[in-house]
């Protein structure tokens, strides 16, 4: 028997799919799961509205456990994970345990995890769409990645009320560059990184300041102007994210709502002249900058919206 996968349904699902204790069915008729024990043989033989769960199993999701781990960028919360994950028992446990003294992470853990069992719900879903005859399913379903927004703040950057905080995070950045690199290169590189917030003049600098719930610096993104001769363009100061909340999308957030008040201050171009981080050139390329020479541009009259 056809039936829609709505958001309802899928949750339903994942459900029956997380749950390890027995064999289940998705009833389609009253949308559902049903225990096979709880079924008469003839049921599962002739009851048309019975469907086999998505295959699930528990080594799926240590996949998606470790997945997130090596993923993070958050080297101090990445190694208490993995270290979880390498225990012989209680790896489910220990995983958890960790995550629950980060709550963002665990947040962005949740969405990760939930976004990974929605992909294989449609395409079982697609599966039986093809035994019914129709096309597979050519739809976007709501993005979870708000619900991660909805705990922190975004506002204008206030130099007064900013830029000691700012500077504070700045440095730990730094000190994080020496242990990267050894000897007086740490220096080096920590010495060029801390020029950034030597702000000479306050007044041209602009930007966005990332926010937790319960009022913690999480990131921010900063940028210059120059003088009269170039009013209509911008050049990116800086960009970071606190350690204990990095890998949940604010960087790209950050950007995403940047990009838009530039937009809406009538801002023609976004230059990025500094060399970036590996793990950043996939996103201000998602955000439509594009690589000319050893600079980046934005031309943002001419792009839209910001890839998601």
């Amino acid at each position: 028997m056809f039936f829609e996968l709505t958001k309802s349904v899928i949750e339903e699902l994942i459900f029956g799919m997380e749950n390890q204790d027995g064999n289940y069915f998705f009833d389609s008729e009253n949308s559902c799961i049903v225990p096979e024990d709880g079924l008469e043989e003839d049921e599962l033989d002739e009851n048309e509205n019975l469907y086999s769960l998505p295959d699930w199993r528990s080594s799926d999701g240590f996949q998606i456990m470790e997945e997130f781990a090596e993923a993070l960028h958050a080297d101090k919360v990445k190694a208490e994970l993995l270290a979880a994950l390498s225990n012989r028992r209680g790896v489910f446990k220990a995983f958890k345990n960790v995550l629950s003294k980060y709550p963002e992470i665990e947040k962005s853990y949740f969405s990760f995890k939930e976004k990974k069992m929605r992909s294989v719900v449609i395409e079982w879903y697609n599966s039986l769409r093809e035994s019914w005859g129709l096309e597979k399913l050519n739809q976007d379903f709501e993005d979870y990645d708000d619900l991660v927004f909805e705990d922190f703040e975004f506002e204008p950057y206030n130099h007064k009320k900013d830029s000691d905080c700012i500077l504070t995070e700045a440095k730990k950045i730094a000190e994080e560059l020496k242990t990267s690199f050894e000897g007086e290169k740490g220096l080096a590189m920590s010495f060029l990184w801390l020029r950034n917030f030597d702000f000479e003049n306050p007044t041209e600098l602009t930007g966005l300041v990332c926010r937790s719930a319960s009022g913690d610096f999480a990131g921010t993104l900063l940028f210059s102007h120059f003088p009269s001769f170039a009013k209509n363009v911008v050049a990116l100061t800086s960009v970071f994210v606190n350690q204990n909340f990095r890998s949940l999308g604010l960087a790209r957030e950050l950007f995403s709502r940047g990009i838009s008040y530039l937009k809406s201050q009538g801002i023609q171009d976004f230059i990025i002249a500094d060399s970036l981080p590996d793990f950043l050139e996939p996103l201000v390329t998602r955000c439509g900058f594009e690589k000319k020479g050893s600079y980046y541009i934005l031309e943002l009259a001419d792009n839209s919206h910001v890839e998601a």
